[in-house]
């Protein structure tokens, strides 16, 4: 049976830039989340710590305080880190409290932005004729009022993960995928009744990324 060989305790893992990394710099890789003590040159191996405490950025202004033991995120467009789990990485735990003030929060970092399960992170339903967002693993609740449609692009990264259920019924749903959702080249999910609900995961495909169905609980698959 093969084992496990001890490489080092994973306080910090290597990581080769393609360009220039300043101390302080946030690196994300997929689900993983790190932080460059130092300065890394483009094409030379450093490290990122994955564990430790450090003080990121934050927004400021109303609702934006985060007390101890809060699970925040890193926003890799704005930045900073922040509450808002979907589209976003999980960076870690906020170990002292942080006023709507203060321009920082100090957070310890857990090694991975998944803290139990990629898909508690709840993704907002876009409503009838709405694109479900790629930018994150997670769940979305559909909830229709008649006959509706929703479209779902290709996925954003190999691993994604998106749990899709009718929530409310207040009509069909039909989902149209940019991509196959199986081997058979099922591009449609249709969601018939309140629970029927779909588990996708993104794989790769060649030189492509798509969906494929991990579980379909009531959802019908066809091909449009």
């Amino acid at each position: 049976m093969a084992t496990a060989a001890f490489v080092h305790d994973g306080k910090a893992v290597d990581y080769t830039p393609g360009a220039d990394v300043a101390a302080g710099d946030v690196v994300v890789q997929g689900d993983l989340v790190g932080v460059s003590p130092r300065p890394i040159a483009a094409s030379t191996l450093g490290a990122l710590a994955v564990t430790g405490v450090f003080d990121f950025p934050k927004a400021t202004g109303g609702g934006s305080a985060l007390t101890a033991g809060t699970v925040v995120y890193w926003d890799a467009g704005a930045k900073q880190a922040t509450a808002t789990s979907v589209g976003n990485k999980q960076l870690g735990k906020v170990v002292k409290d942080s006023a709507d003030a203060d321009t920082t929060v100090r957070v310890r970092l857990e090694g991975t932005s998944v803290a139990n399960n990629p898909l508690t992170a709840a993704i907002t339903d876009p409503g009838n004729a709405g694109a479900i967002p790629v930018t994150g693993s997670g769940h979305v609740d559909i909830v229709t009022a008649a006959a509706e449609t929703r479209t779902l692009a290709a996925p954003s990264f190999i691993g994604q993960e998106l749990l899709l259920s009718l929530k409310t019924d207040g009509g069909n749903c039909v989902l149209t995928c940019a991509t196959t959702v199986n081997q058979t080249g099922n591009n449609t999910i249709t969601f018939d009744d309140a629970g029927d609900a779909v588990l996708l995961v993104a794989k790769a495909n060649g030189a492509n990324k798509r969906w494929s169905v991990v579980v379909a609980d009531g959802a019908a698959l066809s091909t449009v």
